[in-house]
């Protein structure tokens, strides 16, 4: 091994024979001074740098000497097993569960309100007031339609002048222009709810009340706007959505499909859709979260319980049963919540036996047998 003063003399010696050249013009007393100071330098450079090398040797060493838990298993590295003796995994109280093969429908995440009715019960104000109009003014029409009838039947009787004739006319092409007048405003009123709401809502809260309308006005029922993200569309399949008003999936309430809207969102120009929520009251304005299926196949997995992911630095991990009383820590780098657990798929099998009580035990422990036995108090 090369010691800290043959590496001082090798330093020393290269620097010496590059710098005499450049400090020969000058006094050679500053040169002395200059190169007992370097020498200096050098030598506590190759002393610092063997000496970590030592350390980080030894230290080397030190990790790749077994270590041991209760129970007497050795340990080689951070995955190793643990295997506790019944007295210990009793004080432990560890306990397993059976992981189960489930397919998931991969979701993505979407955006939406809870839509306030007031706009559509207003427009469903203008409809009846402009329909009230159009009764009277159908009524109108037809008196004024009979009134003509008979003022012409008499005219030609001569019982009654021509003048008296004309003013009937007139009468009743007023009251048949009021009439016109009355049915295209109740289509206007129509044709702005479609393109507002679409044809479905319209029909239920505007042009003719229906059943479902009621659960919304009796709060039974809230409309809510999902706002997909740019460029994805809804799979015509989907007829169920989850949605949350805090955004937690394990809690989500189910809403279903009413329609697609109308209009898209002006900023991300992503599609919108109405939904109708049911079993939860949520107020008018509220955000929610939409878990929505996406087109993609149904992957394979397993669910587990969400007691069973430990952590260490940063990375979850879960403690798998592989004999009678031993456990192998594995890795589970990617995961996604399930109800009250979490799906993996890849790195668990279906039926394999994770610790579900005692996993933060075990990781405790196997973590401090691999502390060597000089660093223990």
């Amino acid at each position: 091994m090369a010691t800290p003063q043959s590496i001082t003399g090798y330093y020393f010696y290269t620097i010496k024979k590059n710098i005499s050249s450049y400090f020969k013009p000058y006094n050679r007393q500053l040169l002395s001074t200059f190169l007992g100071s370097m020498r200096i330098l050098v030598f506590l450079l190759g002393f610092l740098s063997c000496w970590f090398g030592i350390s980080a040797f030894a230290l080397a060493g030190d990790n790749n000497q077994p270590a041991t838990v209760a129970g007497g298993t050795a340990l080689s590295s951070d995955e190793a097993d643990v295997i506790l003796n019944v007295d210990s995994q009793q004080l432990a109280g560890i306990k397993t569960s059976v992981l189960k093969a489930v397919n998931l429908q991969p979701e993505f995440v979407a955006y939406g309100l809870v839509v306030s009715l007031e706009p559509l019960l207003q427009l469903r104000q203008q409809f009846l007031a402009v329909r009230a109009q159009q009764d009277g003014a159908r009524a109108k029409y037809q008196e004024a339609n009979l009134n003509l009838s008979r003022t012409e039947t008499l005219h030609h009787q001569d019982i009654v002048s021509t003048r008296r004739l004309q003013e009937q006319q007139v009468q009743w092409q007023a009251d048949k222009t009021n009439l016109a007048v009355s049915s295209y405003q109740q289509q206007a009123i129509l044709a702005v709810s479609r393109l507002e709401w679409g044809e479905i809502l319209t029909g239920w809260f505007v042009s003719a009340p229906q059943k479902p309308a009621e659960q919304f006005l009796r709060h039974d029922a809230q409309l809510l706007q999902i706002t997909l993200p740019g460029g994805v569309s809804l799979n015509p399949d989907i007829r169920n959505i989850a949605i949350d008003e805090r955004g937690h999936r394990n809690s989500a309430l189910n809403a279903t499909l009413i329609s697609a809207s109308p209009k898209v969102d002006p900023v991300s120009q992503g599609e919108r859709y109405f939904f109708k929520a049911e079993g939860r009251h949520i107020s008018a304005g509220a955000h929610v979260t939409a878990w929505i299926a996406s087109r993609q196949q149904a992957v394979g997995g397993v669910v587990m319980p969400a007691s069973a992911l430990v952590w260490h630095l940063g990375q979850a991990f879960v403690f798998v049963k592989t004999a009678g009383y031993q456990y192998s820590r594995r890795s589970v780098p990617e995961y996604t919540r399930y109800g009250d657990g979490y799906f993996v798929t890849g790195y668990l099998q279906p039926e394999e036996e994770v610790v579900v009580t005692g996993a933060q035990t075990l990781l405790s422990q196997q973590l401090k047998a691999l502390i060597p036995d000089e660093d223990r108090d």
